[in-house]
């Protein structure tokens, strides 16, 4: 053997059959490990890809490995390639169903986003089955419609895009099914323990059984004796004796909060009926290990029903406004014990207030999450969620003043009532409007700005002559204004709530928030953005939008103020300050598409948290004024595109404010 071909055997070896090295990942001796935040890894042989044809792929990672969205790269014969992120593993198997370009010359797999240990196995590629086809087909007869069209006529992204949206989601009424089938895992060494578990802490799980049935009480115990973390044992809270079977396992016993010391602990508040999967303490093990900063992480749970599950509640990364509107976390939550006192009366409270009370005194990066379901709780009846009032802010002498920009083009039958509203409408009382004019030429338009200067002196005109650039007209309104915020605002808007400005403002006057959004409604009051979800339709878009005004939307989204990526121009308010900062809009690379979300990235990159508050409502003609996106060529803003996930690969792919298990092909919550 040469000295070439016995490197490449050590560089694969810990690797699965029919992988291969890329780049960016080395072989220790636990197995291989990612050297960046986007390494690759080869796919053998292409031989399973028939040309254009249906494909379905299987792949699993280690359940301790936090859950990420494999990027699939397909290479073509031209030099080429597309990148599709495909469903994360988050039951243990992921299931890819896409279409390979005809020209196939190699397949790359990027496997993690984060540095360190990994593990990743190709389980099976082969066509899609025939019954899973004609399902998918039938459940999206639109998109397959569209899909095969634009195939007829050339259209081959436009084609690939619409069998993605057919493609690349499942109903929530499907979970179980879908549960099951990717939980079905080989027995394989990538589920070996990341950390020593001789040395890790024990956990310590408070039961709370008060008034419990005597077989819900046994369910958690046994599944408490299935746990492959060896470390734990159970102090039962309540009247109820411990059942029979574990009198005799030392690992079970009554709380004596008296005595009690959990400091080198960790702990999970539990009530009777609560189970965990055999892997439960094991993940919390693993990435309190791995996360020594975190003092309480939380993870996903599932209602527990016929076939393994019930409906499950995916929650997004840690958003503190959120929870503190619609307490979302639960107590499906295991805390370092050090959080409490000895003797803590909090023990002996409801499981729920417990966890809320240590968020609410937890310090934002002290508080962590796992995307999987860690949890499987009995059905119990949820409070309706309503929509947040807005409380009037108190207006004094001293009130920040507010600048709105609104860029136009004639339009005026759009533009005076966006005017009229925001005038006429708005309560907050110290704003100045600036109307920015971009090459108008229809009389009426001329007319409509001259008799609002007239009409009132807080509105200005700006001229911004030549070609549309809203990143450039932005830049150049936002340079004249007096005001100490901005809002950006699209000339085809009309204010729904009076005090959209004041709720708005209650989140960007903060020091650690950048861009704030609104809840923007279509004209037959369906939502239209409550923000903006990465990585939805393979870039961005608005999840959460085509549902009714009055439904909550995901853990109520659509009536809460809540953490997001990004919030659409549409409406967008920041302190001017912070937008200077950063540099305004990116008007050179992003003149038209994507400068609003890359701008709340860049803003986010500085620490500043991005907020749609769901209380301020406009309502929004999308996009009337330079025409609508119903349909629109790939080819249209593909070098601003092309520009904006080169940048943004890495948000695109994990959204911390989304869930990988959640589809990027619906606008409300179904499975990927």
């Amino acid at each position: 053997m040469s000295e070439a071909d016995e490197a490449a055997s050590v560089r694969q070896e810990g690797l699965c059959d029919g992988l291969e090295i890329e780049r960016d990942i080395r072989i220790d001796r636990d197995g291989p490990c990612a050297t960046s935040n986007e390494p690759w890894l080869r796919l053998s042989s292409i031989e399973a890809f028939r040309p254009g044809g249906w494909i379905e792929m299987r792949y699993a990672t280690s359940l301790y490995d936090d859950p990420v969205r494999p990027i699939f790269r397909f290479w073509t014969e031209n030099g080429a390639f597309k990148d599709v992120l495909a469903p994360a593993p988050c039951e243990g198997v992921g299931v890819w169903i896409g279409r390979a370009p005809p020209n196939l010359s190699a397949l790359w797999i990027s496997p993690t986003d984060q540095v360190g240990r990994f593990d990743f196995e190709i389980l099976s590629i082969g066509p899609t089955p025939l019954r899973t086809a004609l399902r998918k087909a039938l459940a999206s007869p639109k998109r397959m419609f569209f899909s095969v069209s634009a195939r007829l006529v050339g259209l081959h992204d436009e084609a690939d895009l619409n069998l993605r949206w057919a493609l690349g989601r499942e109903e929530l009424s499907a979970f179980s099914g879908w549960r099951s089938e990717r939980a079905q895992r080989p027995e394989s060494a990538i589920d070996r323990p990341r950390c020593d578990w001789d040395a890790a802490p024990t956990v310590t799980v408070i039961l709370h059984a008060q008034d419990a049935a005597r077989d819900a009480i046994a369910a958690s115990c046994r599944a408490m004796t299935e746990q492959t973390y060896p470390r734990w044992r159970v102090l039962i809270q309540g009247a109820a004796p411990p059942p029979e079977e574990t009198l005799a396992d030392a690992r079970f016993s009554p709380v004596d909060a008296g005595r009690l010391d959990l400091s080198r602990d960790l702990v999970c508040a539990l009530r009777a009926g609560d189970e965990l999967p055999p892997h439960g303490l094991a993940c919390f093990v693993e990435h309190f290990a791995r996360n020594p900063a975190e003092a309480i992480v939380y993870s996903d749970e599932a209602e527990i029903g016929t076939g393994g599950g019930g409906a499950p509640r995916y929650k997004p990364g840690w958003s503190p406004t959120l929870n503190s509107f619609a307490p979302y976390v639960g107590r499906a939550a295991v805390f370092r014990g050090a959080l409490l006192r000895q003797g803590d009366e909090r023990l002996f409270e409801a499981p729920e207030a417990l966890v809320g009370d240590l968020l609410e005194k937890s310090e934002p990066d002290s508080v962590g999450r796992i995307a999987r379901i860690l949890f499987d709780f009995p059905p119990a009846p949820r409070e309706g969620l309503r929509p947040a009032p807005v409380v009037p802010a108190s207006v004094s002498a001293s009130a920040p003043r507010v600048t709105v920009i609104v860029p136009t083009r004639d339009r005026a039958d759009l533009l005076r009532p966006c005017l009229e509203t925001l005038l006429g409408k708005t309560s907050w009382p110290n704003l100045e409007l600036l109307v920015v004019d971009n090459d108008s030429v229809e009389p009426a338009t001329h007319r409509l700005l001259q008799e609002m200067t007239e009409r009132d002196a807080r509105v200005r005109v700006l001229s911004a002559p030549g070609p549309f650039n809203f990143s450039g007209i932005c830049n150049n309104a936002a340079a004249q204004a007096t005001g100490d915020f901005l809002v950006f605002l699209n000339n085809d808007t009309t204010v729904v709530s009076p005090g959209w400005i004041e709720s708005m403002l209650e989140f960007a006057s903060r020091p650690d928030i950048g861009a704030v959004g609104a809840k923007l409604l279509f004209p037959d009051f369906r939502v239209q953005h409550v923000g903006v979800a990465m990585g939805m339709g393979g870039v961005a878009g608005h999840f959460g939008s085509e549902v009714p005004d009055h439904d909550p939307g995901w853990l109520g989204v659509n009536f809460y103020p809540h953490e997001v990526s990004a919030v659409t121009g549409a409406c967008l308010m920041v302190d001017h300050a912070k937008f200077n900062s950063v540099g305004g809009f990116d008007e050179v690379n992003l003149p038209i598409e994507l400068n609003d979300i890359d701008l709340c990235l860049r803003l986010a990159a500085q620490g500043w948290r991005v907020i749609c508050d769901s209380r301020a409502i406009l309502m929004h003609h999308q996009s009337a004024s330079r025409g609508g996106a119903t349909f629109r060529l790939q080819k249209t803003y593909a070098a601003e595109r092309a520009y904006f996930v080169a940048k943004w690969r890495a948000v695109i792919r994990h959204d911390p404010f989304f869930h990988p298990a959640l589809s990027l092909y619906a606008h409300t919550p179904a499975l990927a």
